[in-house]
């Protein structure tokens, strides 16, 4: 236990999940509630958006028509306008699922809300293991792409050029690609896990005020991180798409 403070209940910093109950055979961790919670979010979000769908949008269409066109416009300028329409919808999934994880985290509750001793909510991309997940499917899509563009050799002709050089070259490529998997998981893990770190420790040193202007920080660093996430994954696509352009 980090510390008891004006009757509120601070948690023992981890940096793996907490368990809070099992469903069957399978754990549930509160990294893994909180993503229920923030997908189900999301899915009330869109589906309040599409009820009232209108040609003179309202406020809150309006903010998601400026938020899907300013990412797309982004993916397709990285991209191109043919690559950017197919990945588009898999960047603003991770975007919005990044962004509100992250601000969820700001949420009264998160670290203070204990089931014996556990915190009951958890910020998602504070555990490896959701991070990983993300970065293992995009990478995995980047080289599915790649192969679909460039066809089965055109994808292997590039682990092993120049040819001469292919047992120094291919293994490099390879540790490329699995870098950009360390690249995405560890950056986002990293970041966040030690934002949550820090505001739990200015909460219980700072209780007034000074926790509002680290929120603030935090809020905007959240959305950092998910234009960072979202970015990266794009170039990814773009490498990984790119050569077919210019073979053609």
């Amino acid at each position: 236990m980090l510390g008891k403070l004006l009757g509120i209940e601070f948690h023992e910093i981890s940096m793996g999940a907490e368990k809070l109950f099992y469903l069957g055979p399978f754990p549930v961790t509160n990294t893994i509630l909180t993503t229920w919670m923030v997908m189900a979010f999301l899915i009330a979000l869109t589906l309040a958006v599409r009820r009232r769908f209108s040609l003179v949008p309202g406020a809150l269409q309006s903010v998601m028509e400026i938020v899907i066109e300013t990412v797309y416009n982004l993916v397709r300028s990285i991209t191109g306008e043919k690559v950017g329409r197919i990945i588009f919808p898999l960047i603003m999934t991770l975007f919005l699922f990044i962004l509100t994880a992250n601000w969820f985290a700001l949420l009264p509750g998160f670290g203070t809300i204990t089931y014996h001793h556990v915190p009951i909510f958890r910020p998602p991309n504070s555990d490896l293991n959701t991070t990983l997940a993300m970065a293992l499917i995009t990478v995995l899509l980047v080289q599915v792409a790649g192969i679909v563009y460039r066809g089965i050799k055109g994808y292997l002709k590039e682990f092993i050029t120049p040819p001469i050089l292919a047992p120094l070259m291919a293994p490099i490529h390879i540790i490329s690609e699995l870098s950009h998997i360390l690249s995405l998981s560890a950056r986002l893990f990293g970041n966040i896990f030690g934002g949550d770190v820090v505001l739990t420790v200015i909460f219980v040193m700072f209780p007034v005020l000074i926790p509002a202007a680290f929120m603030i920080l935090e809020s905007l660093f959240g959305l950092i991180q998910a234009v960072i996430f979202a970015v990266l994954s794009t170039i990814y696509f773009s490498m990984s798409t790119a050569a077919h352009e210019t073979e053609h």
